[in-house]
């Protein structure tokens, strides 16, 4: 869809270019979301579990400027929904139904506190910040408030001024093995997983179409089609709050929210996550990724209203995944020289693959 990019970025020139299909605007709910399963936190730092496609789970992170939030985007993009949830929600808390996975049932309580110290030593590594004094800059956001959008953002292109077009297409590239900043798969119990090597290596690189802006004053629109979404605003300065809009076809979460000066948030729907690309490679499906087509590939829209007072500013943020692909990289020595690229992940009686579990594996 390459011939919406311009258009795109026409959305962000003024009112009338707000073009198109624009995200619904709901009523400006704070608790509950729409279709929201679970809360962990408080009105200025949160994680918010939101019901999804097919039975998926999307996520909202909220945090204020200057603290840090509930769990570190890192973490946050490597774990699943549930595992998020063990590692910020108190134990008094139950586990929703909706977030439970096989391995709900074998996790041990020093699984989930392993799960805190990760995303306590993620967190550790983020950058402290401190209130500023009030500044003369009033209507634009400081180099400290984009650089913690950044951070909570977990992308150091967030909040810095674009050098051109401030809709543009990126592509990135995070790798899978052992040792790496992802794992190269998981096991879980009673399922097909490969038999892997400490030589085996997958690297996945995924396309998008971004939305980087900062010290903005006045609406803006962003949207495309995609398989994911992550789309964040930061309401840097003015006298009250904007409202921050956003859709997925399909999706029961849409809506809006209000956010107040020095509040933002980050919506991540759909199927974006590095642990999506781990447990395709899990299944021995080392080629294959996500095409600009297929049941997932849908409509994405953000969109930011009430932000055009003379001391309005926001950093606003979004990457809609188009596309990924993935390459095995393992020599073919890893395994002495076997096709493993070539096995079928749905078959057990297989060599490159292992089953294991209490119950048995699948034909």
């Amino acid at each position: 869809m390459k011939s919406s990019v311009p258009f795109l970025a026409l959305a962000l020139a003024s009112a009338v270019g707000l073009l198109g299909v624009t995200p619904a605007h709901a009523e400006l709910p704070r608790t509950p979301l729409r279709g929201e399963l679970a809360r962990v936190g408080d009105a200025d730092s949160a994680v918010i579990w939101l019901a999804g496609q097919n039975g998926e789970v999307d996520m909202a992170v909220v945090a204020k400027y200057p603290h840090r939030p509930l769990v570190a985007p890192r973490f946050f993009l490597k774990h699943s929904a549930e595992e998020v949830f063990l590692a910020v929600a108190p134990d008094s808390q139950p586990l929703p139904e909706a977030l439970r996975s096989r391995e709900s049932l074998t996790r041990s309580a020093s699984q989930r506190e392993q799960l805190r110290r990760d995303n306590a030593a993620e967190l550790a590594t983020m950058p402290e910040f401190v209130a500023e004094q009030s500044s003369s800059l009033a209507g634009s956001c400081t180099a400290q408030q984009r650089t913690w959008a950044a951070s909570v953002y977990g992308d150091p292109t967030c909040g810095q001024p674009p050098a051109g077009n401030p809709i543009f297409t990126a592509t990135v590239s995070d790798y899978y093995c052992e040792g790496c900043e992802n794992p190269l798969g998981s096991e879980e119990p009673n399922a097909c997983t490969p038999d892997l090597l400490p030589c085996d290596r997958v690297r996945r690189e995924s396309t998008s179409v971004r939305l980087r802006t900062t010290s903005w004053n006045g609406p803006v629109t962003f949207q495309h089609s995609g398989h994911s979404a992550h789309f964040a605003v930061h309401n840097c300065t003015g006298n009250g709050p904007v409202t921050f809009n956003f859709s997925r076809t399909g999706w029961s979460g849409s809506g809006s929210v209000q956010l107040d000066p020095q509040e933002m948030w980050n919506i991540k729907v759909g199927d974006f996550s590095a642990a999506n690309a781990a447990k395709k490679v899990t299944m021995g499906q080392w080629a294959i990724g996500r095409p600009e087509s297929g049941p997932t590939y849908v409509f994405n829209a953000m969109s930011v209203d009430a932000n055009s007072g003379a001391t309005d500013a926001i950093t606003a943020c979004g990457d809609i995944i188009t596309k990924y692909r993935m390459t095995d990289l393992t020599v073919p020595s890893c395994h002495g020289n076997a096709y493993v690229a070539l096995c079928n992940g749905t078959n057990c009686n297989n060599a490159c693959f292992h089953c294991y579990g209490p119950n048995g594996c699948p034909n």
